[in-house]
């Protein structure tokens, strides 16, 4: 496939670290075997962005950050906060499991992703594993993870913070403060950013042809304790609320009215964490995520007369966790349980009562002897609608050289059917309670050379999905239900390569995808076959400059191969100025030539945008 190269977006630093962070063999992952584990010994396709990528980023928001990341694309509609999805190696949306500090977040929101909501300066890092998981942390994983690491206190006292103000009236502020001693450690935070956005339809007339603002406010705070050595106790709570206006959609959308939907994005968790022995650590932990959403539009076609419509939906996950992590003569062994309810409101828009319940217990062993590296996983959920689900996988690794090692891979994934899809009712169908969960097997081979300098790698995957859940109509009357009627085969490599000469770093990453329908032959919707990432950058004494470039083949907006949308490539161009150490001045040019594009067929995207801050942040 040709891309169509046009340059317009690529904050140097932002590409050169993000890239580059994978060269740090001795960094920490959580989410790839749900143990802490360095980098050099996974067994998995991994990123991690730390802290201080993020702030090089030159990004403002959690959704164009990670639509610069390997194996993922995005398709946003419209300006901050509006509809997000996430494809991760080519996987459906909602297949994707999204996690805060461990709580899932995935939500009956038809907006997409909760991510979209979320700002980035209360992130410590996010790790995204690419590949189905489920053994790990049950459904919705069967094109990845996505995990969200908060910051946390440590002892001492150390205030951090970030005003800046940029193109389309767009203002951003944050400010928190940690601290405590070795027993007591503690963190707040807050955070506001507004703007005036833009048309989120790229031809919109009259009412809707206005821009369309967004406003969020919010904060966080957490608590630990350790009253003895290897004992913790801990709690954190963070919100975030807001209002996204939108464009109706209707032609001719006459009049004045202001369609909006005002948001509350909030998750709390409390936690022990025991060293019981000198080989076994047992966490508890309890937590919650809620999802708000009111939303206001005008309905033209309401009888007898248009009127102003109200709808509201909350979706609530709770979760309660027991891991245990025992440390074996050879290896580490993971024995947890977990309970997850889901609950949607109101009632009213549902068959019946909507909240599924799911138990699970897990199993893992993972070890290194000499050369070798050895992964398995097994998993057993059981769903309240469905009944239950055993997913299980198998890795296998092989350090061929002292810079040069190869892993691979097996196992099964699964979805679980959404409240909405079960039980949902509207004017053109109602939900499926006889639906059967999404299933998938994947098989993957990955080979890494890394030599303290530079890190090539390139992963080979093969996903086979079964039972497809997608909405099925009458071609007259419209009125449908959802149906398991499709596979899909997810397919492709990622090649990735980060390294630096002398004062230069470079990072590139290229993704080939061949997502498909099975059935129909048809390309998936929004999924492009070619993804290509550049970007470079330097320092020189305190001054720091950098750029990117992300290149989109072209795709479909619809699994039916219609609405084409073409490819296009963007440059982003970041700059820092160190003041002291601890105070630095930052700016950013995002689609540098002001590139016209689409990630979501009709729906606008940001022109050229600049971005100047100041940021205060101790080491």
């Amino acid at each position: 496939m040709k891309i169509r190269f046009t340059w317009a977006a690529l904050p140097l630093p932002l590409l050169v670290s993000n890239l580059y962070a994978q060269t740090h063999l001795d960094t920490m992952v959580v989410t790839a075997t749900r143990q802490e584990t360095r980098v050099a010994e996974v067994l998995a396709d991994v990123t991690v962005i730390d802290r201080e990528e993020i702030e090089k980023s030159g990004q403002d928001s959690i959704a164009e950050l990670l639509a610069r990341q390997p194996g993922i694309q995005a398709a946003i509609s419209g300006g901050p906060g509006t509809a997000t999805s996430f494809y991760l190696r080519g996987a459906n949306s909602n297949q994707t499991k999204v996690l805060v500090d461990g709580i899932a977040i995935n939500s009956a929101d038809l907006s997409g992703s909760p991510l979209r909501l979320m700002p980035l300066g209360d992130i410590e890092r996010i790790e995204i594993l690419r590949g189905p998981a489920a053994t790990l942390y049950g459904a919705d994983a069967i094109g990845g993870v996505i995990q969200i690491i908060t910051r946390r206190g440590a002892p001492g006292l150390r205030a951090d913070g970030f005003a800046g103000y940029g193109s389309k009236n767009t203002s951003e502020a944050s400010a928190g403060l940690a601290g405590g001693n070795e027993q007591w450690r503690f963190r707040i935070e807050a955070n506001h950013r507004q703007s005036d956005g833009f048309s989120a339809q790229r031809h919109a007339r009259n009412r809707d042809a206005d821009d369309d603002a967004y406003r969020s406010t919010g904060g966080g705070a957490s608590l630990a304790f350790t009253p003895a050595p290897g004992h913790e106790l801990g709690a954190a709570y963070r919100q975030n609320d807001g209002r996204v206006h939108y464009d109706s959609g209707f032609q001719p959308a006459t009049g004045n009215y202001d369609d909006r939907s005002d948001f509350t994005v909030a998750q709390w968790q409390i936690y022990s964490r025991n060293r019981l022995t000198d080989f076994w650590t047992s966490r508890l932990q309890y937590g919650e995520a809620e999802d708000r959403q009111t939303v206001w539009y005008w309905d033209d076609f309401a009888f007898p007369a248009a009127t102003e419509v109200k709808t509201r939906q909350n979706t609530r996950n709770r979760q309660f966790t027991w891991q245990n992590d025992l440390t074996l003569p050879l290896g580490k062994l993971l024995l947890a349980a977990e309970h997850l309810k889901q609950e949607v409101q109101p009632a009213a828009d549902y068959q019946q009562r909507p909240e599924i319940d799911n138990d699970s217990l897990l199993a893992g062993w993972t070890a290194t002897q000499d050369a070798h590296s050895l992964q398995l996983n097994a998993r057993r959920d059981k769903h309240s609608e469905y009944g239950s689900q055993t997913t299980w996988s198998a890795a296998y690794g092989y350090r061929l050289s002292r810079e040069l090692r190869a892993h691979v891979s097996v196992g099964t994934a699964f979805k679980a059917p959404s409240v909405y899809q079960l039980y949902m009712i509207s004017p053109w169908g109602n939900g499926n309670p006889d639906l059967k969960p999404e299933q998938s097997r994947n098989r993957e081979l990955g080979l890494v050379w890394d030599n303290g300098i530079h890190n090539i790698s390139a992963v080979y995957f093969h996903n086979r999905v079964r039972n497809l859940i997608d909405w099925a109509s009458d071609p007259v009357t419209y009125v449908g239900t959802f149906e398991n009627i499709g596979k899909a085969r997810l397919q492709g490599i990622t090649l990735t390569w980060a390294g630096h000469f002398g004062d230069w770093r470079i990072k590139a990453a290229y993704d080939r995808l061949d997502a498909k329908d099975t059935e129909t032959g048809f390309e998936l919707g929004r999924r492009a076959r070619d993804k290509g990432l550049f970007g470079i950058s330097r320092s020189w004494g305190p001054f720091e400059a950098g750029a990117e470039i992300v290149a989109v083949g072209k795709r479909y907006d619809s699994n039916q191969e219609t609405g084409r949308m073409g490819g296009y490539s963007l440059l982003d161009l970041t700059a820092r100025y160190a003041i002291t150490h601890e105070l630095a001045v930052e700016a950013r040019l995002n689609n540098v030539f002001d590139k016209q594009y689409e990630t979501a067929l009709g729906y606008n995207t940001p022109g050229f945008n600049a971005f100047v801050g100041l940021r205060y942040s101790p080491k």
